[in-house]
């Protein structure tokens, strides 16, 4: 047995009460306040897409396998068929939610947030997103209200585009990083946060070169939970991680939408302003 396997085993692998992230969480993803089953009916009835309900892990490893048999084959017919036309492959995306947790994960990129927007709207609920660019090297946690963006927080390296002014706080901070001007911007239309609570928070994990302090205490007021991968279905696409039934027993449910790999829901102007 591998040490990393023994460690995660003695970990019991559980995140029933873990809320935050952690410096290597998930680079993107979207967060719903609601029960599996809600977000599957707004996925089925407004987006159009095919649901797999109640899946076991297995079932999310099979799913994908066979889109790769299925690339696989694609291949093949063109080497053989340059011009035949071909159905496009369709890819399992899980969604969850873990034991004793108030959030529904969809590992979707957090710049799409016309999904959030309808989740929230549709769902008369809380939506988060959360998207590290790592090109770009800034980060944007969002918050959606029924029907309203009520909190932003933008951080990183470049965060000069135009994001226009209203922000409740603007940071600059040289004690993260000595030769890059990084950045913090946070507003809030439903909470005040102090500029000394920001720089705390983001200086408390300085020491690990961890940039995500205040992310993590944003995550916590919100009781929200940003996985690590090895917490998520996609630590399981290779044949050595086998150990399905430990992975089940952190989830409340799973289900699986399945979309083609080029979708897209909606073009909708998001508002870029607390309100």
């Amino acid at each position: 047995m591998g040490t990393y396997t023994y460690l995660l085993m003695a970990e019991d692998f559980s995140v029933a009460q873990k809320l935050g992230c952690d410096k290597y969480a998930l680079d993107n993803c979207i967060l719903v306040k609601a029960p599996v089953e809600a977000v599957n009916t707004v996925v089925q009835q407004s987006f159009g897409f095919e649901v797999r309900s109640h899946c076991k892990l297995a079932d999310y490893v099979d799913a994908n396998k066979a889109s790769w048999k299925e690339v696989e084959r694609h291949r093949q017919v063109r080497n053989l068929r340059p011009n035949k036309s071909l159905p496009p492959i369709l890819w399992a995306v899980p969604f969850w939610r873990y034991l004793k947790h108030q959030w529904a994960i969809l590992p979707l990129s957090g710049t799409e947030e016309s999904i959030a927007f309808a989740l929230a709207l549709l769902l008369n609920t809380d939506v988060i997103t959360f998207h590290d660019s790592h090109h770009a090297s800034f980060n944007e946690f969002k918050v959606f209200r029924r029907d309203r963006l009520v909190e932003h927080y933008l951080f990183g390296f470049e965060c000069g585009k135009d994001f226009k002014d209203g922000w409740d706080i603007k940071l600059e901070d040289s004690e993260f990083d000595t030769w890059s001007n990084y950045e913090h911007r946070f507003k809030s239309s439903i909470r005040q946060v102090s500029e000394a609570e920001l720089r705390a928070a983001f200086l408390a994990r300085k020491h690990d070169r961890d940039n995500r302090g205040f992310l993590d205490a944003c995550l916590k007021y919100y009781s929200a939970y940003i996985p690590l991968k090895e917490e998520t279905p996609y630590h399981y696409h290779g044949e050595w991680n086998s150990d399905f039934q430990k992975w089940d027993s952190t989830v409340e449910r799973m289900d699986m939408m399945v979309i083609p790999p080029n979708w897209g829901y909606a073009d909708w102007k998001i508002i870029d302003r607390s309100t």
